[in-house]
Parts: C-alpha cells; structure tokens; sequence
C-alpha cells in the first residue's frame, strides 16, 4: 500500500504528516520552524545550522520575515528530497500560502518533485488534524497518484 507524506506549511512553520492511502489517519513525523539561523525540529531534535542564513548574530537577528521564509522552503525541500531518495514516501501532498508554495516547489528536486499529487494554495497549518485529513479528502483530485505505483 503506498505511503503518503502530507506537508502543510505557512512560511514560519511546516508539519509533515505520514498516512496511508485512505489519508484517513495522519500521523504528524516532523515539525520544522525557523528561528533566526537555526531550523528546529519538533521531535527534540538539536537545532541545525541553515545554509545561507548568516554566520553572525546581527546577521541571524535582522533577516527579514520573507528571508526566513525562503530558508524554511529550501531546508524543507531539502529534506523532503532527502526522503525521497531513501524512499520513505510514495505520493507528496502540499498545502501551503502560494507564495510559500512556489519557494517549495522551486525548492525541491526533480525526484521529490515527480511524487507530488497534490498541491493547495491554502494555509491548513491552524487546523486539527481530523480537520486535516477531512479537507484533503474533499478537495483532492479523484486521479491523484495515478500512474505513480
């Protein structure tokens, strides 16, 4: 049975959910947020260093807000391609702001990219999960995926 990542995403935070094919039950596997320098996991792991984001802290302290925003696209891009690469999903859903959205999109690799069979302009970010889960399901494409087994 294929395996379905869930990105849902709004330029300050992103949450990954991990779902089977009925998307009826969404486990949440990673919470990225970007502070300053740092993306930090909410799975307890240490914050990371991201590339490009300053080295100093006058630097890191006086990014602007669309800056984070971009550093969040590309870390995220970065580890959805990662994995891919170890195969830990099959189809990609994507939810986020549209211009969010398209800094992701450009973020991520061909290969990463090819699993998606779903995009949404929308900020899904503040709904529960049941809410999650209902609202892809209504408004997902009844051909989303076909051809990716």
């Amino acid at each position: 049975m294929s395996r379905h990542w869930i990105v849902v995403a709004d330029g300050a935070i992103s949450r990954v959910y991990d779902s089977d094919a009925l998307l009826q039950e969404l486990t949440l596997i990673d919470r990225l947020r970007l502070n300053h320098a740092h993306l930090s996991h909410g799975d307890g792991r240490a914050k990371t260093p991201v590339p490009g984001a300053g080295h100093g802290t006058h630097e890191a302290q006086h990014d602007h807000p669309r800056e984070r925003e971009e550093r969040l696209a590309r870390a995220l891009g970065n580890m959805l391609d990662e994995a891919e690469r170890e195969h830990r999903f099959d189809r990609l859903i994507l939810a986020a702001p549209p211009r969010f959205l398209g800094d992701l999109r450009a973020s991520m690799g061909e290969n990463a990219s090819r699993r998606v069979v779903a995009s949404f302009n929308h900020d899904w970010t503040k709904l529960r999960v049941d809410e999650l889960s209902a609202t892809i399901l209504k408004n997902l494409p009844p051909d989303a995926g076909k051809g990716l087994d």
